[in-house]
């Protein structure tokens, strides 16, 4: 990579930024991007819901990014009690051995390789934990292990749940807030309180469907593993629903989080530098190691994944060899790149059609770098 000028990226940047939001007539979004800790830009524009206008402490849902910060929630959990990524969840959570998955270690669990990626037992509401994580403990893997990997969608959220539930005795969320939103002020909440769940910007549903191909054909037979994993736990979850206010005040760790983009950019740019003492340095390098790679049993495309991240094997995050972060429905993004000591951050709250990155959000990543 060229040497990166501060000055070229923020012009690109803002004028990407201008363009995706001329190109998107509904709703707002922002964009921010941190360096070493610092803001570099932060920008934002549309609106948050009929009326209001979009501000840089505009919270809105980030989907399936949700994810990324679980999963450094989780690490963080192993890294403080000394426990490897290859211990058997087993031995943290017994009720986990049976059915064929008592040799399934952690490191396969958080890169979607244990099979896990879509839930056997029908109508179970997303918002109840409990039930969700004896059903998963109970089941045989959607597949024999053999090392591919499929997207656990819905499902992935709750094991790490219940794996730090395991480890430190309190759920994700509260130890979300302890550890990180708290002591670092980021307002980004698994489950926004009371106070300010009216606040977050209104999620505008896809003007589009879906382009054909593989991930839409699979998506459209009710039988296959694709349409089971993103379809439950919960139902058809869609942009009506996640806007109720009790949805925005549950915890649901593989698609729930509601935040702002400075937030989310601030705690990536901390994974990309030294950690800020939080993480150590052999966790923070466990966060770019690629586990899985290839074609996505689930997302019938390729992508691969470090424990818990997705990975930069197939350029979702650009030119940073070793980026790692999260996508999220819709086209929200955050990832970290370590070469640069980068966090980026783009939350919009009108909906692209599709599960990874679509043509808005790469628009943006490509500005960033300059290609």
């Amino acid at each position: 990579m060229s040497t990166f000028d501060h000055d070229e990226a923020r012009e690109r940047l803002e004028l990407a930024f201008h363009e995706v939001l001329a190109e998107t007539p509904q709703g707002g979004s922002s964009l921010a991007v941190y360096q070493d800790g610092k803001p570099l830009l932060s920008l934002h524009g549309g609106e948050a819901s009929a009326g209001r206008a979009w501000d840089t402490s505009t919270l809105c849902l980030i989907w399936s990014a949700s994810k990324g910060v679980a999963a450094a929630c989780t690490l963080h959990a192993l890294q403080a009690q000394g426990i490897s990524l290859g211990t058997p969840v087993s031995e943290l959570w017994p009720e986990f051995a049976v059915n064929g998955k008592e040799r399934i270690a952690l490191a396969e669990l958080l890169s979607h390789r244990a099979g896990l990626a879509a839930i056997d037992q029908k109508g179970l509401p997303i918002t109840e934990h409990r039930a969700i994580a004896e059903a998963l403990a109970s089941q045989a893997p959607n597949w024999p292990y053999d090392g591919s990997h499929g997207y656990g969608a819905r499902t992935f959220g709750f094991l790490l749940d219940e794996i730090i539930r395991r480890i430190t005795g309190e759920s994700l969320a509260s130890y979300w807030q302890k550890l990180f939103q708290g002591p670092l002020g980021l307002d980004l909440w698994f489950g926004l309180p009371e106070s300010i769940v009216k606040s977050a910007a209104t999620v505008i549903a896809p003007k589009t469907p879906p382009s054909p191909g593989p991930f839409s054909a699979a998506f459209a037979n009710p039988t296959s593993l694709t349409r089971r994993a993103l379809s439950e736990p919960g139902g058809s979850l869609t942009p009506s629903v996640m806007n109720t206010e009790a949805m925005r005040k549950a915890s649901i760790p593989s698609l729930g989080a509601i935040g702002t983009a400075d937030s989310l950019a601030r705690f990536y740019s901390l994974m990309a530098t030294d950690g800020a003492g939080i993480f150590q340095p052999e966790t923070l390098a466990t966060m770019r190691i690629t586990m899985a790679k290839g074609t996505d049993r689930v997302l019938v495309d390729e992508t691969s994944f470090s424990p818990g991240f997705m990975t930069n094997d197939y350029g979702v995050y650009g030119a940073g060899k070793s980026s790692f972060g999260h996508p999220g429905a819709g086209g929200s993004l955050g990832f970290a790149d370590p070469e640069l000591g980068i966090g980026f951050a783009f939350i919009p709250s009108a909906m692209h059609p599709g599960a990874l990155p679509g043509t808005r959000t790469q628009k943006l990543v490509q500005a960033l770098y300059g290609n």
